[in-house]
């Protein structure tokens, strides 16, 4: 098996992409349930501390340069940790893409195909994945590079066609008085 690099721009690529199909998705919904009228405060609380704990993760990476996580396990614990935090890392990777894949299959379900059973749906998100497993990640990463833009492109055209929708007054709890 060769090695290949993934380039900068492809990796921002990848993980822009999947961020925005779990915006798009799950997020709003589950944000709404969770916490009602006050879901843009708790935005705001959850991306300062999401802030901080990437800033003191920075930090400590600067300290370890050119290593990764595991690297640093392995330095900081010795081959078995290392071993025991990568088993761990794939089990919940693991875990999640199944949860991933149930939910957006779900999704589809539910607004596209509701005569299709779920676990067709299930079966070609995996045949597919595995299909493009053998052409290469890099395939992936090239693909995801080229989807991105038009991704983005549509998000924003979506925001700016809802925005007549917003009213400011509901945006925090606290307003909502004034908007009586």
């Amino acid at each position: 098996m060769t090695k290949s690099k993934l380039g900068i721009y492809q990796a921002v690529a990848i993980v822009v992409t999947v961020m925005i199909s779990h915006i798009i998705l799950n997020l709003p919904n589950h944000l709404l349930n969770a916490t009602g009228s006050s879901t843009i405060l708790n935005l705001i609380y959850v991306f300062a501390i999401t802030f901080i704990i990437f800033y003191a993760t920075v930090k400590i990476f600067e300290l370890f340069p050119n290593k990764d996580i595991i690297d640093i396990c392995e330095y900081a614990g010795g081959k078995t940790i290392k071993n025991i935090f990568s088993i761990g890392i794939i089990i919940y990777l693991l875990i999640i893409s199944a949860f991933v894949i149930r939910i957006f299959a779900g999704s589809l379900v539910l607004i596209y195909f509701p005569n299709i059973d779920i676990g067709i749906v299930i079966l070609i998100f995996i045949a597919i994945t595995a299909i493009l497993n053998i052409f290469g990640f890099k395939t992936i990463a090239r693909a995801s590079l080229i989807i991105l833009p038009i991704i983005l492109v549509t998000m924003i055209i979506i925001f700016v066609s809802s925005g007549s929708d917003f009213i400011y007054q509901r945006a925090f709890p606290v307003l909502r008085v004034w908007s009586i």
